[in-house]
């Protein structure tokens, strides 16, 4: 069972949130496994579309993402699996998304590790937002 609660406040990089729900930038949670189990309304409306229960290993090829160069960027090496794999908190990280309409957008977020009141690591999050336009497909 998960014990992750959406509706309670969190902290993360240091930014008390009162909730999950109340932000505009996308949000995209996985939980301790590293299974992606929640997007907000932002997230999905970024991405063109929601898909819960990616791992880790999967999150470049399900989510279509790519490199500032056009390639395919490594799974292993995006913000929200560091997090969940190492641990690691990864500010400012930019990646291109190619939605399901063809068209491409340039994100930038920031990706944290997500720690219960023992120290024991629940979850992992990424936030994100457009820092472009979309580039038809």
């Amino acid at each position: 069972m998960s014990r992750i609660s959406f509706d309670e406040p969190w902290t993360f990089g240091g930014h008390p949130w009162r909730s999950l729900k109340d932000t505009s930038f996308g949000v995209i949670v996985a939980d301790a496994q590293g299974d992606i189990v929640h997007l907000n309304e932002r997230a999905a409306e970024l991405h063109g579309w929601v898909r819960l229960a990616v791992g880790p290993e999967d999150y470049s090829r399900m989510y279509s993402i790519f490199t500032e160069e056009g390639r395919p960027y490594p799974s292993e090496d995006l913000p929200l699996s560091r997090a969940v794999r190492n641990g690691e908190t990864s500010k400012h990280a930019r990646w291109v998304i190619r939605r399901p309409d063809g068209s491409r957008q340039t994100m930038q977020g920031s990706a944290y590790p997500v720690v219960d009141a023992e120290g024991d690591q629940v979850a992992s999050v990424l936030v994100h937002d457009a820092i472009s336009g979309l580039t038809p497909g």
